[in-house]
């Protein structure tokens, strides 16, 4: 077993027990204070630099849409008055073609009537053909007179002819070349209002697409902002919850050194206590060991109240703490630590023996502690004359108390495993002063 206390100032071990419990509670209270809050602050910033990026890209794509938006709105508006441009012309040329139609109707009928006309005249020569010749109108004359009054009436019958002819071939020629134009035209017309048609609904289609990218682009960047205002608001309560623990922190750092200052004043107390004790301890052995026979038979105890005393062999005015029949388990000087509460130092020497053994007082003197304490358990401290001090722990129970005058040998209790222990043995250690200048037993004691 390791004695808890290492500064050899004379505090007890159960003031060194609190300190290091309170120190340790202390550490995991401030860490659990700071470094969630910290640790949770950096991590929301990150979520606000991630957001904040997001938003930024969105924005980008957002203008990019709304551009893009813009231009196919542009074109649209463009496309729609060259839709209207040629509905306008298509308009127009439909007002033509019912003129042209009806002109192409009349010439129709005037065509139709010279055909009937010529067709008529052709007939006629040909039925009076031998008639019909400049000789016989010349000859058939009755005077000169009237062979010349016939010669003028033939010419002018021949030149309206040919003029007929001409005017129905001109008027032919027109007409086919107006239904050519404005079959072209109509083509023309037709083929644009197609193409203009077809771009139109390209362009819609377009549009519907940036429309819906657009409002895609609208959601996520609600969300993100959303997103963003949701970790500044934990960023608050982060920075709100933090100064609250700056302020809890300095709360128990006023504590910790009202409390460090406290111990001091502890230590330096139980210093002065145990050096008075220890001289009263000696002046007190002295006087018991002068008076020790006419003290024994003055006192009338029963033989059950009486402690048994085992004489042992005696190695520089100590003998060993037990009878026999035990282990050494553990020497003193640095080890591994067994429990981890205590320490890799051994202030003394572990003797593994079966529980309830008994334990001798090693050399005679007086108890100065008989108590319990969490690392300890059970124990016995006896101051002797040469003023050294031995040590008994991990009792089961105590079989004296402090003040008592033991003889060496004199059973004081039995072996346990109380305290901070692994199972039953006695801790056994010897020092100069009370609970410091531990001294190695074996450089008395041969075990």
């Amino acid at each position: 077993m390791n004695m808890i206390n290492k500064d050899r100032i004379g505090v007890r071990l159960y003031m060194r027990f609190k300190k290091i419990i309170a120190f340790t509670l202390l550490t995991t209270t401030l860490s659990g204070f700071v470094c969630p809050a910290v640790i949770h602050a950096e991590s929301v910033d990150k979520k606000i630099e991630d957001s904040q990026k997001k938003i930024d890209e969105l924005n980008a794509k957002k203008n990019a849409s709304d551009k893009t938006l813009s231009d196919l709105n542009s074109t649209i508006t463009k496309l729609d008055k060259d839709i209207n441009k040629v509905l306008e012309e298509k308009a127009s040329l439909e007002k033509e073609i019912n003129s042209l139609t009806k002109e192409i109707d009349d010439l129709t009928v005037i065509i139709d009537k010279r055909n009937k006309q010529i067709e008529s005249q052709a007939r006629s020569m040909q039925l009076n053909k031998e008639d019909q010749d400049l000789v016989n109108v010349i000859l058939g004359s009755e005077s000169i007179s009237d062979a010349l009054s016939r010669t003028v009436a033939y010419s002018k019958l021949v030149s309206a002819n040919k003029d007929i002819m001409d005017e129905q071939k001109k008027d032919q020629a027109t007409l086919t070349k107006k239904k050519t134009t404005l079959d072209k035209k109509v083509d023309e017309v037709n083929k644009t209002a197609e193409e203009l048609k077809t771009k139109q609904t390209k362009l819609e289609k377009n549009k519907a697409e940036q429309v819906a990218l657009a409002d895609k682009i609208l959601k996520e960047l609600s969300k993100e902002t959303s997103d963003k205002s949701a970790y500044e608001s934990q960023k608050a309560e982060a920075q709100r919850i933090s100064e609250e623990n700056q302020k809890r922190l300095k709360e128990l750092a006023d504590k910790q050194a009202a409390a460090k200052k406290a111990l001091q004043e502890q230590r330096e107390k139980e210093q002065r206590d145990a050096e008075n004790k220890q001289l009263e301890a000696q002046d007190s052995l002295s006087i018991s060991k002068q008076s020790s026979a006419i003290g024994k038979s003055n006192n009338a105890k029963t033989d059950a109240d009486k402690n048994e005393t085992v004489s042992l062999p005696s190695q520089g005015g100590f003998s060993l703490p037990l009878a026999g029949g035990y282990t050494v388990t553990s020497g003193f000087g640095s080890r591994t630590d067994p429990t981890g509460y205590s320490g890799d130092h051994h202030d003394g020497i572990d003797l593994a023996i079966a529980s309830g053994t008994p334990i001798l007082a090693s050399r005679a003197g007086q108890v100065v502690e008989a108590s319990y304490h969490p690392s300890a358990g059970n124990h016995v401290i006896i101051l002797h004359d040469n003023g050294l001090y031995t040590y008994y722990m991990h009792m089961t129970n105590i079989g004296t108390s402090v003040g008592s005058v033991v003889d060496a040998g004199e059973t004081i209790g039995t072996v346990g495993s109380t305290g901070n222990s692994t199972g039953p043995h006695l801790h056994f250690g010897i020092s100069s002063s009370l609970w410091g200048g531990f001294i190695n037993p074996t450089s008395i004691l041969s075990f």
